[in-house]
């Protein structure tokens, strides 16, 4: 399916080779070529997934990713010279989904693309009959919405899908590299400690909801409390 990719790059040369090669895979392809003008057309546009980079001219690729995700939870693959441990925690405390580091190829680059919209668009889907309802939450996993009580929650996509797989498996114990396989897949390398950083923000909005369910099951990973 054809899907609007935001791409958000002040090197103008490679971002019109990254556009043409998304176009090629027959998505449609909008560029931002600074901060600012990143949030004005994602606000305007409201793309399907986002490919941010780091250093943006007048705002930079990390205050951009704050503000996106205050309003949308669309997949965000961030792109940058910076490679460092620290970096990326602090890039997926704040939202993002995927990261490729400077300089990559662009065929990987549009297959990590195509791999986070088959799993945000298209895996798992379920028909409405599958809503998920737990006490005052209540889950839509077709829509990959859910809301506290009518109000909405403000998840990431891997947020979302990691409340979808806790939830879905009220009980269960899931370790740290179970929930990496189901929610980042096994296409990609994830540590460990992206999942406690996942699982920490999604706690933390559920209980800011009075959502308390998430567990910790030491010297084994997590679970769903029922």
């Amino acid at each position: 399916m054809q899907r609007k990719i935001l791409i958000a790059e002040d090197n103008t040369e490679l971002s019109d080779m990254f556009r043409n090669y998304l176009i090629n895979a027959g998505h449609v392809v909008y560029q931002a070529f600074d901060g600012q003008q990143t949030i004005y057309m994602a606000t305007k546009l409201k793309p399907d997934l986002m490919v941010l980079d780091i250093m943006m001219p007048v705002v930079d690729g990390y205050e951009v990713c704050r503000t996106i995700r205050q309003t949308m939870n669309i997949p965000i693959i961030v792109e940058s010279a910076k490679v460092t441990e620290e970096d990326k925690l602090a890039l997926f405390e704040l939202g993002a989904d995927d990261y490729i580091t400077k300089p990559f190829s662009f065929k990987e680059a549009v297959s990590r693309v195509n791999a986070q919209l088959r799993r945000y668009y298209e895996f798992n889907r379920r028909v409405d009959d599958d809503v998920r309802r737990m006490g005052e939450l209540t889950i839509y996993p077709d829509r990959f919405e859910a809301n506290v009580m009518g109000e909405p929650l403000k998840l990431t996509a891997k947020e979302f899908k990691m409340l979808d797989v806790l939830s879905a498996n009220a009980d269960r114990i899931f370790s740290k590299q179970q929930l990496i396989d189901r929610v980042w897949g096994t296409d990609e390398y994830i540590d460990e400690n992206t999942v406690a950083v996942t699982v920490a923000r999604l706690r933390e909005k559920l209980a800011d909801k009075g959502v308390n369910n998430i567990q910790t099951v030491w010297g084994f990973g997590y679970k769903w409390q029922s």
